[in-house]
């Protein structure tokens, strides 16, 4: 597609019009200044748009950047934060010359999310993938508490699972488990299955099929401590982190590893995460 984009120095953001823009910091600058009338910011938002500049995974979608025709920024300070913040020029529309009480039905309807995206590309099992994809994005970041903090952007999200396409496998086992055994969140055992089977694929095979039905596990071993400790927390309400149960998985796989019994399953809240082996 080509596009007819203008200098920022040539807009006349009182003029009602529609052009594409390409915007860089120091024009992000400029247009901020008249940025009197509008949300308080959200930092997180700011950083996830970044990210996606930086790493140029933005892409120009058709949401514009709104002029009011007094001159002033309706929409769009969250972009042009984000072009600060990640230093780089960014194809923008700039629509101008809105009359002032447009500024209402701005922003109305609902994000469309990671999963949504999934979705429409024909993902199978899309909620249950884009949720997978977002706690393995958190564990390859170091964020082993699932704080989303920060929280994966969709692009990064798609990103992953095209370098990672083996998330669709584990999004789907997560799936089975889930039908078999209902007490442990489908994204925690998605993210658990990808990053198990990446020490030993077989082994991480048994362990997944045992966790789900239970067969042939004698008292003491692992993974029967495991169901017991799920179903436990699960009948007792006692509103489990995602990263706890991570943190049961991986304690309980070590377990197995090593040929050893398990009592009891304990992670203290503050607790370092235990890593697989």
């Amino acid at each position: 597609m080509t596009l007819n984009v203008v200098a920022p120095d040539t807009l006349d953001t009182t003029a009602p019009g529609a052009v594409v823009v390409l915007v860089d910091p120091d024009t992000a600058r400029k247009w901020l200044a008249v940025n009197s009338h509008n949300r308080n910011i959200r930092p997180g938002a700011v950083f996830d748009y970044a990210r996606d500049m930086a790493a140029g995974h933005w892409r120009l979608n058709g949401e514009a950047v709104k002029f009011c025709r007094t001159g002033v920024l309706d929409d769009g300070q969250h972009r042009l934060l984000a072009v600060i913040e990640a230093g780089v020029p960014v194809a923008m529309l700039v629509v101008t010359g809105l009359e002032p009480e447009a500024q209402d039905t701005m922003d109305a309807g609902r994000k469309r999310t990671t999963s949504d995206v999934f979705g429409l590309r024909g993902e199978a099992h899309a909620a249950i993938l884009a949720s997978v994809t977002k706690k393995v994005w958190m564990w390859e970041q170091g964020d082993y508490r699932f704080s989303a903090n920060p929280s994966p952007t969709t692009a990064e999200c798609a990103e992953l699972l095209a370098r990672r396409p083996e998330i669709r496998r584990s999004a789907e086992v997560a799936s089975r488990v889930r039908h078999a055994f209902k007490y442990l969140p489908q994204s925690v055992t998605g993210a658990a299955h990808l990053v198990l089977s990446d020490i030993d694929r077989s082994a991480a095979v048994w362990f997944f099929q045992r966790l789900a039905d239970g067969a042939e596990l004698p008292l003491g071993h692992p993974l029967l401590t495991l169901r017991n400790r799920c179903i436990s927390d699960s009948t007792e309400r006692r509103g489990t982190p995602p990263d706890r149960y991570m943190a049961y998985l991986v304690r309980t796989w070590n377990a197995v590893r090593d040929g050893r019994p398990l009592a009891r399953i304990i992670q203290a809240p503050d607790a370092a995460m235990p890593m697989p082996h």
